[in-house]
């Protein structure tokens, strides 16, 4: 058997334990792990009422190796940028993605859209191309900015 067929046997298997905490919201386990085992990056924002296992989702995706967990309440461009050129995660898990500002919410699209960080200050200038998919929950998809809202699930 060649190595990457073995490896995306290895990455299947533990995809498929990955939920085991989380019972019942079979469609979105089916759809995150449909993304999970992409080629492509994928971005999904999984939104609903407190207590519907989004951030329940997250944590299970801690486990994976190169995630990168942040706190939508606490997270400004600024530190995001630092994080990603810090990081380079595969995923990057963002809970309650509603209470960024928007200005900070607009500087995922660009990564999501094609996978450039960049940032430019005074005599600091730096880019990146990253392979980076983003998983998201908000309770409130209004405080969210449109093009964002297209990965809404």
């Amino acid at each position: 058997m060649n190595i990457c067929k073995l490896f995306s046997k290895v990455t299947e298997s533990k995809a498929s334990t990955l939920f085991n905490d989380i019972i019942g919201y079979n469609d979105v386990k089916r759809l995150v792990r449909m993304a999970l085992n992409s080629d492509e990056k994928v971005s999904i924002l999984l939104s609903g009422p407190p207590a519907s296992a989004k951030t329940m989702f997250l944590e299970s995706l801690r486990k994976l190796k190169s995630s990168y967990f942040v706190d939508g309440t606490s997270t400004t461009k600024s530190g995001l940028i630092d994080c990603l050129f810090l990081n380079n995660p595969k995923y990057l898990l963002i809970d309650e993605i509603d209470k960024m500002s928007t200005k900070d919410q607009a500087m995922l699209l660009n990564l999501m859209e094609t996978g450039i960080v960049s940032e430019t200050k005074h005599n600091k200038t730096r880019i990146a191309h990253m392979k980076t998919s983003v998983f998201a929950t908000s309770n409130n998809v209004n405080d969210i900015i449109t093009p964002l809202q297209s990965r809404r699930f």
